[in-house]
């Protein structure tokens, strides 16, 4: 009988043994908190919220940024072009300046008797005259359209034209040829636009000659 008593004690002690050890255990997993709804029945939502967060800052905040950047650099390249432009136009201007300085003052002169800055009827005559007694031809009468306009009017910037009719007489052609050659090779431009035969007399024969000489009023 003895050896029953002894394993039901034994039993007895292992039994309280595990329900002590049973206790801390439940206890502890008490303790363990479960997750929030929030994040278990609305994820998806939020989720999408979350997008829909951050293409509205994109929309209203980043874009205008990315465009006000990029009007920037427009502006900054525009700004650079204009720059370089300039450069290369002053850098131009700067050569032919020092091209027309190193221009010889007796080249000038005869640019200014070739095309002068005035209309200079008075020196269109004494030309005329001068070919005329060079050739052995009579110049008879000059009449210059619009001879007035031409001295008073002289817009800047524009070539302008002197008009004269001249009534010549000359012993033939040959001779009147010779004195349009003249005219046509002197420093003064001068361009023969008719010769008309107007009579014939003792003399020789009287030609009406139109031609048009030029002048460059000079810019302010």
């Amino acid at each position: 009988m003895e050896p029953d008593i002894k394993v039901q004690a034994h039993t007895a002690g292992a039994a309280k043994a595990i329900k002590g050890s049973g206790e801390p255990m439940a206890e502890g997993a008490s303790k363990i908190k479960k997750p929030s709804k929030i994040f278990t029945d609305y994820y998806g939502s939020l989720f999408l919220l979350l997008i829909a967060v951050y293409v509205v800052l994109g929309f209203f905040v980043i874009k205008p940024k990315i465009d006000a950047n990029k009007d920037l650099n427009y502006q900054i390249m525009s700004t650079q072009q204009t720059s370089d432009n300039d450069r290369l136009y002053f850098d131009s201007l700067s050569r032919s300046v020092a091209a027309a300085k190193s221009i010889d003052s007796e080249v000038l002169k005869k640019v200014d008797l070739a095309l002068p800055r005035t209309a200079g009827i008075p020196d269109l005559l004494v030309q005329l005259s001068a070919a005329a007694e060079l050739n052995g031809v009579a110049l008879s009468n000059v009449v210059f359209e619009n001879s007035s306009e031409a001295v008073a009017t002289q817009t800047a910037g524009e070539v302008k034209i002197v008009n004269a009719t001249l009534t010549v007489t000359a012993k033939d052609y040959v001779t009147l040829k010779k004195f349009l050659s003249t005219l046509e090779t002197s420093l003064r431009i001068f361009d023969v636009q008719t010769v008309t035969i107007s009579g014939f007399g003792e003399d020789g024969v009287s030609f009406s000659v139109q031609l048009k000489s030029y002048y460059y009023p000079p810019t302010n």
